[in-house]
């Protein structure tokens, strides 16, 4: 635990200097406040921190990461001939989408692909149902978005870290049934 806020400390001064663009005493020592009371502020949060991905998920999430270039770069092209030739022509439309991604990570990562991908934008996320509320310019995008191939990958990305986390967070400390370190729910949106 120790560890870890160390390196968030340490990332989050990193940050703080790149963006201050000057490494001056006054400069570094203000971020070194800011980050010590963010990381303190945040430590209850230490034990429901992901943990450190496999090399399995990470190349999973390499693999996402090219095919939503490639997706990008499909849908630039396709946006291009629509505006510019109106072939296919342009008749915008909202599409309801529904998945198996059942992870809140999952679904704002397939929200942010279907936002960042030209042609179609997220509108909304139900998070009690997981459907997506889609904009998309063209028919043919809409029809696309409801079969694209990332959300089978997502969901694959998904099943992966599902079996190599688990949902247990030992506090040491037992709680007694009326005291008021009993938890009076699962909090956690991500939890089963």
């Amino acid at each position: 635990m120790r560890k870890r806020s160390l390196i968030l400390y340490i990332l989050l001064l990193m940050f703080w200097i790149v963006i201050s663009a000057e490494i001056d005493f006054q400069h570094v020592f203000v971020g070194a406040i800011v980050s010590f009371a963010t990381v303190w502020f945040w430590q209850d949060l230490g034990p429901r921190q992901p943990s450190v991905p496999t090399a399995g998920v990470f190349l999973l999430l390499i693999r996402c990461i090219l095919m939503m270039v490639w997706y990008i770069i499909q849908s630039n092209i396709a946006v291009a001939k629509t505006l510019l030739f109106n072939k296919p022509p342009s008749k915008p439309m909202f599409v309801i989408m529904e998945t198996s991604i059942m992870s809140n990570w999952g679904r704002v990562l397939l929200g942010t692909c279907i936002t960042i991908a030209p042609g179609s934008a997220t509108i909304d996320i139900d998070p009690e149902t997981g459907r997506f509320i889609v904009h998309a310019l063209t028919e043919e995008t809409a029809v696309g978005l409801l079969y694209w191939r990332i959300i089978d990958e997502i969901e694959r990305l998904e099943k992966r870290m599902k079996r190599g986390e688990t949902h247990v967070v030992d506090v040491g400390r037992t709680p007694g049934i009326n005291s008021s370190d009993s938890p009076a729910s699962d909090y956690r949106a991500d939890s089963p």
